[in-house]
């Protein structure tokens, strides 16, 4: 990430971030949000003990990555170890030179594959079920060097050193670091509540200042249809609070010339 040569842990960036926005008086409310209605200077947010009034909405509920069939405390600990990695945009160099795992098997798994490619060349790319790979895809990754594990993936079991890959018909793959490549789901649940027009029907449609549909709703993050980075997040974010804020003055003009 910009400006930490070296790599920063997620809490320790989410606290930094939450004091400096405190330093500027920001109020920040714990829970789960169910339902919002209102318009443009009048909004209401309600969910399990909150009740909450605002004249705009930045929608950043962000999307979940699918994951392997992992117990937390496992995932947790092969995530924290480099076992376990989920973005080779942003952690693929790490990687450089390690037998390297993909987990996926479509054009999703394909593409993530031929990506890290870059890094290494011991790519192997697997499927939780059946390999579903056309033959310009096999081709590609043929002339890439990378590999296809016909046999579906069982389960993973990590430990300090690597991952082992046991496969359903017996088996063992062994790598360095795996790279899910399922997919993630968004939690789309307010977008669609709120009838907001959608991207491609998981992630919400913005114009190029972060505005949604709806006047006085706009949307940043993962939520939007984007490259999945915390730097382009915080890039949205700074255009859709700047467009909220002159957004708002606009109105606030066109009403003191209405009372006038």
């Amino acid at each position: 990430m910009p400006a930490f040569p070296t790599a920063s842990a997620a809490k320790k960036l989410l606290a930094r971030m939450s004091a400096q926005a405190r330093r500027y008086g920001s109020q920040f409310v714990k829970g789960h949000i169910d339902t919002i209605d209102g318009d443009f200077g009048r909004f209401h947010a309600r969910g399990d003990g909150i009740a909450l009034e605002a004249s705009t909405i930045i929608i950043a509920t962000g999307t979940v990555n699918r994951r392997p069939d992992v117990d937390p405390a496992t995932h947790r600990s092969a995530l924290d170890n480099g076992r376990l990695r989920y973005c080779p945009v942003c952690d693929g160099f790490e990687a450089t030179d390690q037998t390297i795992g993909v987990i996926g098997g479509d054009a999703r798994g394909v593409t993530e594959a031929l990506f890290l490619r870059t890094y290494s060349k011991d790519v192997t790319l697997l499927a939780v079920d059946s390999m579903d790979v056309s033959a310009d895809d096999r081709l590609m990754l043929e002339h890439s060097g990378i590999r296809i594990e016909e046999r579906p993936l069982a389960r993973l079991v990590f430990n300090e050193e690597h991952v082992s890959a046991l496969l359903k018909e017996g088996g063992e793959r062994r790598f360095d670091t795996v790279y899910p490549a399922l997919g993630s789901d968004s939690n789309d649940g307010l977008a669609h509540a709120l009838g907001l027009d959608m991207a491609d029907g998981c992630c919400i449609a913005v114009d190029r200042k972060q505005r949604t549909s709806r006047e006085g709703i706009y949307a940043a993050g993962d939520i939007v249809y984007a490259l999945d980075q915390i730097s382009v997040a915080m890039g949205h974010a700074a255009i859709a609070a700047t467009t909220l804020h002159n957004d708002l003055r606009a109105r606030e003009g066109r009403k003191h010339r209405r009372q006038n």
